[in-house]
């Protein structure tokens, strides 16, 4: 008898997940989570549909620091304060994405990655980030400076 109340109970709770999520995907309203090294999780909500992605050079990453980038690139869509960021994100026209390179700074290498909107055959770069994976920080390029600004992943 307790077997069966169980089974009942597991398949009412999975049912229920699973209807959850897909009103979640319906609405674009997916939460994620990125983990850091020093044990802080960083909360966001998906920009929606997934993202395109580029690869500019040959460097191979590895499935987890893929994954790990595509939630930066996510968590910077999310939490970006740029205007044209905001722009895209809101109006979606178009698909957003970002593309994946090995970059050295002022001798520091650093993943860097675009952030661009895709409309029709036009690819259009909104920001350039770069991520130090051994601090775990990530940084703006101010084009204007030409210098890194770090972005509070903490936001």
């Amino acid at each position: 008898m307790k077997q069966v109340f169980y089974l009942i109970s597991i398949a009412i709770i999975s049912i229920s997940c699973s209807k959850n999520l897909e009103q979640a995907k319906a609405s674009g309203s997916m939460n994620d989570t990125i983990k850091q090294k020093d044990g802080t999780v960083l909360n966001y909500k998906k920009p929606g549909e997934d993202l395109i992605l580029l690869k500019r050079d040959q460097s191979v990453y590895s499935k987890g620091y893929q994954n790990r980038l595509r939630k930066i690139a996510e968590y910077y869509l999310a939490k970006s304060e740029k205007d044209l960021v905001k722009f895209h994100v809101e109006k979606k026209e178009g698909e957003l994405g970002y593309s994946i390179e090995e970059n050295d700074w002022e001798d520091v290498n650093y993943t860097q990655i675009g952030i661009f909107n895709k409309s029709g055959n036009n690819l259009s770069t909104m920001q350039w980030l770069f991520y130090e994976p051994k601090s775990q920080k990530l940084y703006e390029f101010d084009l204007n400076t030409k210098k890194l600004q770090e972005f509070n992943l903490e936001k």
